[in-house]
């Protein structure tokens, strides 16, 4: 069930197994559940280990209701409590006393919106921390009220391994417990669930009050698994041999770029950090821009190309192929070719399928309107390369001249002109799109993600080398020439993958 409070109550007897075994129950523990739900958790501890005592918080006076008519015949064992676990006082005073629970387990809420006024309450109360996302606070303050050698056992979104606005959480996390496993695993297993933009994962972990022994650990990290049903054999450390398995040292990863995890799964493990140069130092990387009210200010060519159901097809007799970043000056013409989506193939982006409305009037509208975004306009119309913010299988990079691009597009412009052709061949790489997801794992190639891809500085002869074959293949491919054009990007990946690699073997 998923509510306004953004709670996905856990519904698998396999992942409640699973994170019930990873709490290694002993005698009298005393247990919270911060986030209670309808107490499937509690019911699976109390069939393990009747002789503990369990705190059962929830904020739901709905499901505080359901908790009472299951529990209430076990006071002496659960107190229930309908309580905000955020900014709950007793635990408040947990947290001054360095901890009072012996175990934690909990399916927090995610993705819940916070008004603004709460977000202000919250900066106050966890200086520091990311305070839109619920469930990394949820395990801020859980970890403040367990006993130093405790556990704690989460499901949450494996974002929190990745994305920049994390890396507080990850810091403390990685300073102050020794983090003993990580579950991966398509969000799918989890009834009623299911995100485009990442997996789910449980976090197994032990509070430490010695930062040595947090940054010696090893975390291993698990992932592949095709069903829940898999979870209890991972449990028993009876890891099946389908699944992928590695360990990273803590130490390790708080020295990581934001201190993320990076998780390279394949035979050909990588170190990304022997490359110190990032293109974020050679190129500007920007989002395009957004008109504030997509239906009434762009144009589709055909109603045939993907996306174009909610659009009005454009007259193209109102399209204009001469226009500034201050608007087309023609007042026959309103329309000027746009990048709005990942181009059909890599390295051109082939027909125009966009348009968006550019004459002065409307370009005004977008500077001024709170809607609209008209952000980065330095580098509209200027030569450069787009590539997909929505991740493919391939990245796929195409080159951009004269066009305005969309806030869904990265643009990636270098420093140094001569650089273009050498970076388009980088950026189609299979090794580019293999670093990239190691990086950011989720859906999206935002452009402060594609700014920390490693990046090896060529020499002018390497430099001059790609670039003439770059050339040779952009015009291969306006030829159509489909047999020359696929043994040369074949050659270019070739290329980058051998160079790449040398540099980054962790072996």
């Amino acid at each position: 069930m998923k509510n306004l409070y953004c709670a996905y109550y856990t519904n698998s007897d396999f992942i409640t197994t699973y994170m019930t075994d990873m709490l290694q129950l002993s005698e009298n523990d005393r247990i919270l559940e911060p986030s209670a739900g309808e107490g499937v958790f509690v019911e699976s501890i109390l069939r393990r280990n009747p002789s503990v005592q369990i705190d059962a918080l929830d904020l739901n006076p709905e499901t505080i209701s359901v908790l009472h008519h299951k529990f209430d015949d076990l006071k002496g064992f659960v107190t229930i409590r309908e309580t905000d676990t955020l900014f709950d006082a007793q635990l408040d005073l947990y947290n001054a006393m360095g901890g009072y629970y012996d175990k934690i387990i909990a399916n927090p809420p995610y993705g819940a919106w916070q008004d603004y006024e709460r977000r202000a309450i919250l900066k106050k109360k966890y200086p520091g921390y990311y305070v839109k996302e619920t469930y990394a606070l949820f395990l801020l303050r859980c970890l403040s009220v367990l006993k130093s050698n405790g556990r704690l056992c989460f499901i949450i979104p494996d974002t929190f391994m990745y994305l920049n606005m994390h890396e507080s959480i990850r810091r403390t996390l990685l300073l102050n417990s020794k983090i003993r496993q990580v579950v991966i695993f398509p969000s799918k297993f989890f009834p009623g669930i299911s995100f485009g933009y990442s997996d789910l994962c449980i976090i197994t972990l032990e509070k430490t009050e010695q930062e040595q022994d947090a940054l010696d650990n090893f975390v291993e990290i698990v992932k592949g698994l095709q069903s829940a049903e898999e979870l209890p054999a991972v449990a028993s450390g009876k890891i099946p041999s389908h699944l992928s398995r590695v360990q990273l040292k803590q130490r390790d990863i708080i020295h990581n770029k934001n201190a993320r995890f990076l998780i390279d799964l394949s035979n050909a493990a990588i170190d990304m950090n022997r490359i110190p140069t990032v293109l974020g130092e050679v190129a500007h990387i920007v989002t395009g821009f957004y008109s504030g009210d997509n239906s009434r200010f762009i144009r589709v060519r055909d109603k045939s190309v993907k996306g174009a159901k909610n659009y009005e097809v454009i007259d193209m007799e109102q399209v204009s192929d001469r226009a500034a970043v201050e608007g087309i000056m023609d007042g026959s013409k309103k329309y000027i070719p746009y990048v709005k989506s990942a181009p059909r193939n890599r390295y051109l982006q082939g027909k125009d399928e966009w348009y968006v409305r550019w004459d002065q009037e409307t370009v005004s509208f977008y500077k001024s309107d709170k809607k609209a975004r008209f952000q980065n306009s330095q580098f509209y119309f200027r030569k450069g390369i787009s590539i997909p913010m929505v991740k493919s299988s391939t990245l796929r990079a195409s080159l951009m001249e004269n066009r305005v691009f969309d806030q869904a597009i990265v643009g990636i412009f270098p420093e140094q002109e001569k650089m273009l052709y050498y970076l388009l061949a980088f950026l189609n790489s299979d090794i580019a799109c293999r670093m990239i997801r190691i990086i950011n794992p989720t859906a999206n190639n935002s452009s402060n993600y594609v700014k920390q891809l490693p990046f090896i500085v060529p020499e002018e002869n390497e430099l001059s080398k790609i670039t003439n074959a770059v050339r040779e293949l952009l015009q291969l491919l306006k030829d159509e020439e489909k047999v020359k054009s696929a043994e040369l990007i074949k050659y270019l990946n070739h290329h980058f993958e051998t160079m790449y690699l040398k540099e980054l073997s962790a072996n």
